[in-house]
C-alpha cells in the first residue's frame, strides 16, 4: 500500500497503499452444553466462560486471489488489519467481554478459524481445506461453527475481500470487490451471504461491515435487510489499507456500536491519509422497506430518465459505462429538483444512510486520471439507470428491482 499502482485486477480497490482499489432445541441444546463444557474448562479460574461474553465479532477474510494464483491477494493487508485489531483489543479494557473470531485464508485450499484474544494470543478453533465459502451450505456451516464456539447474544460480521456490489459472481466488470476473490469460483453472491446468516443459529447480525468496494447500494442493502440490522460499507473503491481498525475497533466491538463515530473515525483517517480518498456509510436496514415503497411510487410517476439527465447524475464508480449512481442525486435529477413533491422520499434516503462520509475526490483503478470529483453524496448508490452490459439485465433480477418496479 505504498503507491497508486493497482494491486489487483479485481477491485477492492485494495491496491497498494494508497489504495484498496479491489436457536436450536432438543439435541441442539445437548450439543451446545457439551460445547460449553469443552470450551469453558480451564485450570485458570479467572478464564472468562462463554456466559461472560456479550458479543462476538466475526471477521471473515476469504482467499482473494484465484484458484491457482496469489495474484491480487489481499493477505498482507488482512494481516496488518488483524494486527491493528489485536493491538486495539489490548488497550480497550471496556470491550474485553467481546470476542473476536477470525476466518483467514492463506490460499485457495487453506483457511483457519481462530479466536484473537486481548492478551495477544490466538486460539485455533478449526482448520479448513478451502479458502472460500461460496455456497449457502458452506457459509452457514462456518457461521454455525462460530456460534457453537461462542454462543453470545449478539453477533456482528466484518468482511474483507474484493467485491462487485450486488453484481452476480462472474460479472464483467469484475475488477471490483459479488464478494471474494479474483475469479467466479472464488466469489460469493450477496444473496448467498444473506441466506447463510438467516439459516445459521445466528439468524441475524447486529451489523455486517464490508471492508470492500462498491457495497453501499440499495440493491445489496435490500437483499440483506433480513440478515442484519445495520450495514456498513463504501459506495466506491476502498484504499488498500482498508478501515482504520486501530482507531475504530472500539466502536465496532462495542456492545452498542456508535455508528456515527465509526464514520467519523474513517473520515478523520482518510482526510489526512497520503492518498486522501474514501467513502463510508452506515445504513439502517430497518428503513430500506419504506424506501422501497416510496421508490415504487416514484418510478410510477417518473418512468424514465433521458440521456441528458443521466449525464447529470453523480457517478460513484470509475467504470467507463457506469453501474453505481448516487441515489439522492439520481432522484433529484429525475424529478427535476422537485424536492417539495418528493420530500418523503428524500427524507427516507437520509434516514436509510444517517451517517456518511466522502472525500471531495475518490480514487479509481479503472480510468485515467485516476480520481474523480464528488459534489453529491447521499451515502448509498443505485443501479437503476445503468446501461452497463453486466447490469442492464441482471439488475431486473434483484429483489430491489422487483420491489420497486
Amino acid at each position: 500500500m505504498k503507491s497508486l499502482t493497482p494491486y489487483s485486477t479485481t477491485c477492492v480497490t485494495r491496491i497498494p497503499s494508497p489504495s484498496r482499489s479491489g436457536r436450536g432445541r432438543g439435541v441442539g441444546i445437548l450439543f451446545l452444553l457439551i460445547s460449553l463444557s469443552l470450551f469453558s474448562c480451564s485450570s485458570d479460574d479467572d478464564t472468562p466462560k462463554d456466559t461472560d461474553y456479550a458479543k462476538t465479532v466475526f471477521i471473515y477474510m476469504p482467499w482473494t486471489g484465484s484458484e491457482t494464483s496469489s495474484f491480487g491477494s489481499l493477505l498482507n493487508f488482512f494481516n496488518k488489519n488483524l494486527s491493528d485489531i489485536q493491538s486495539a483489543m489490548k488497550s480497550d479494557a471496556d470491550n474485553h467481554n467481546v470476542r473476536a473470531i477470525v476466518f483467514l485464508a492463506s490460499d485457495s485450499n487453506n483457511g483457519s478459524l481462530f479466536e484473537m484474544k486481548p492478551d495477544g494470543t490466538k486460539q485455533t478453533i478449526k482448520e479448513y481445506d478451502s479458502g472460500e465459502m461460496t455456497t449457502t451450505q458452506a457459509l452457514s456451516s462456518l457461521l454455525t461453527e462460530v456460534y457453537s464456539y461462542s454462543p453470545t447474544p449478539i453477533f456482528s460480521m466484518i468482511i474483507g475481500s474484493h467485491a462487485d456490489g450486488w453484481l452476480p459472481a462472474g460479472s464483467i466488470p469484475q475488477r471490483s470487490r459479488s464478494f471474494g476473490g479474483q475469479t467466479k469460483a472464488m466469489k460469493t453472491d450477496i444473496e448467498t451471504l444473506a441466506e447463510a446468516i438467516e439459516s445459521s443459529p445466528i439468524k441475524k447480525m447486529q451489523y455486517v461491515c464490508f471492508d470492500d468496494c462498491y457495497m453501499a447500494n440499495v440493491e445489496t442493502t435490500y437483499a440483506m435487510r433480513n440478515a442484519t440490522d445495520w450495514f456498513i460499507a463504501s459506495t466506491s473503491e476502498i484504499m488498500g489499507d482498508g478501515l482504520p481498525y486501530g482507531t475504530i475497533w472500539k466502536y465496532l466491538s462495542a456492545v452498542t456500536p456508535d455508528y456515527s463515530k465509526i464514520v467519523d473515525g474513517y473520515g478523520a483517517f482518510y482526510s489526512t491519509f497520503s492518498s486522501p480518498y474514501g467513502s463510508l456509510a452506515t445504513i439502517d436496514c430497518s428503513k430500506i422497506g419504506n424506501l422501497a415503497d416510496l421508490m415504487r411510487n416514484f418510478n410510477k410517476k417518473y418512468d424514465q430518465i433521458s440521456s441528458d439527465q443521466l449525464r447529470q447524475v453523480q457517478v460513484l464508480d470509475g467504470y467507463s459505462n457506469h453501474v453505481f449512481y448516487d441515489l439522492g442525486n439520481y432522484v433529484s435529477v429525475v424529478c427535476n429538483g422537485d424536492t417539495a413533491s418528493n420530500s418523503a422520499l428524500f427524507q427516507a434516503i437520509s434516514q436509510v444512510a444517517p451517517y456518511k462520509f466522502c472525500t471531495p475526490e475518490l480514487y479509481t483503478v479503472y480510468q485515467i486520471p485516476s480520481t474523480y470529483s464528488v459534489s453529491h453524496f447521499s451515502g448509498i448508490t443505485i443501479s437503476d439507470p445503468s446501461q452497463n452490459a453486466a447490469a442492464i439485465d441482471a439488475k431486473k433480477q434483484t429483489a430491489w428491482w422487483k420491489a420497486t418496479h
